[in-house]
């Protein structure tokens, strides 16, 4: 008889433990999916802001953990514009706001010529006085806010002017209030959170024709140089190197190896007692002329199908967890489920991973079964 064929008819046979173990193993895997799922997410979101606004490089504070907190002064934009190859320096302060008890939004402090309103499409105007407010489709539909109504930012009850789209949600998610009404709110007169840099593509450097990647790297260096107290960096270098990111898949990993080492335990322990309750059975079999390795392999299959399914059922409840966090108030909008096949692919091959490293020590315990011993064991 075909061993796989065997081991999915002694498993069909347990169907109460098969289930469990496989929730058990499932769950443990749905963990680890959702979480590096969503830091996927922040990532993608993140990349997505950056490339909607043709950002070349982006100018913070040095040594600074996180991005929210980073200080540099505003006036280092006019060094900045005295390089020949920038094209454009916006100034940008990010915050968080609270609407109601729990419904956060991003809010950003543009300056009112920033060239970042040409990269949205605004219906109305954009902000001219400290009073208004330009707010993300996204924030209009969640609280049903039209032009002319009010939103409180920070404690402030501002005048809508404005509703934008952005290609990116995460952008299209926040509010756009006048630089210096969120430099007042936050008490940070004259900082900002971040530059955001255009550089001139096609340029010549030595009379010969520089590609843009180039370019962008000279740029970087020259900045650098200008302004040593920050750090200059490429939007991938900075969604990559984010450290609050860093720290959240480390979570993310820590929490997963957790719930991978509790998913091992569910199947060593559902084979063992598999082992046990069939040592009459394996008795009989070795004493009619099965090998041992037929045996192991048997035990292998049935571990290995155990997290085979596992895994399937942890992809499916994995990827339902995502979609419900994305559609939650607290992450509404923030990007969208990456159906990610290739990551599909990495985790049944850990599951099935899983299922063999389990299956170890009952396939071991199972040919060291004596057929004589066995066919007196009840």
């Amino acid at each position: 008889m075909n061993l796989l064929l065997l081991a999915s008819k002694n498993l069909w046979h347990r169907k109460m433990r098969t289930c469990l173990t496989i929730f058990g193993v499932g769950t443990s895997i749905a963990v680890f999916v959702s979480l590096v799922g969503l830091a996927g997410i922040f990532t993608d979101a993140f990349r997505q802001m950056y490339k909607s606004r043709q950002t070349d490089l982006v100018v913070r504070e040095k040594g600074n953990f996180d991005f929210l907190s980073s200080g540099i002064d505003e006036k280092y934009a006019d060094k900045i514009m005295q390089i020949p190859e920038v094209l454009s320096v916006s100034k940008i302060l990010i915050d968080f706001s609270l609407s109601g008890s729990k419904d956060y939004f991003l809010v950003l402090g543009w300056d009112q010529d920033a060239s970042l309103f040409s990269k949205l499409r605004i219906q109305g105007r954009r902000p001219e006085s400290d009073d208004e407010a330009l707010v993300g489709a996204t924030i209009s539909k969640k609280f049903n806010k039209k032009i002319g109504d009010k939103i409180e930012v920070k404690g402030s009850k501002l005048t809508i002017v404005g509703i934008f789209e952005s290609k990116s949600m995460f952008e299209e998610g926040s509010v756009i209030i006048p630089l210096e009404k969120l430099q007042m709110i936050k008490k940070v007169p004259g900082k900002i959170t971040l530059f955001n840099i255009v550089v001139k593509k096609g340029g010549f450097y030595g009379g010969k024709p520089v590609n843009d990647e180039d370019q962008i790297e000279r740029t970087r260096s020259l900045i650098a140089k200008m302004l040593p107290d920050t750090e200059v960096r490429s939007v991938e270098d900075i969604v990559s190197a984010d450290n609050t990111m860093t720290s959240f898949l480390n979570f993310a990993w820590a929490i997963s190896i957790v719930a991978f080492i509790a998913a091992v335990l569910g199947i060593i322990n559902t084979m063992v007692t598999s082992v046990l309750e069939q040592t009459s059975k394996i008795g009989i079999l070795l004493a009619i002329g099965w090998r041992k390795l037929k045996i192991l392999c048997l035990v292998l299959y049935e571990s290995i199908l155990l997290g085979m399914l596992g895994g399937v059922f942890g992809l499916i409840l994995g990827y339902g967890i995502m979609n419900i966090l994305v559609r939650s108030p607290q992450l509404q909008n923030i990007g969208r489920v990456n159906y990610n096949f290739i990551f599909m692919a990495k985790v049944i091959m850990v599951s099935l991973l899983v299922g063999f490293l389990s299956g170890i020590y009952p396939a071991i315990r199972a040919i060291s079964i004596k057929p004589i011993e066995a066919l007196r064991y009840e």
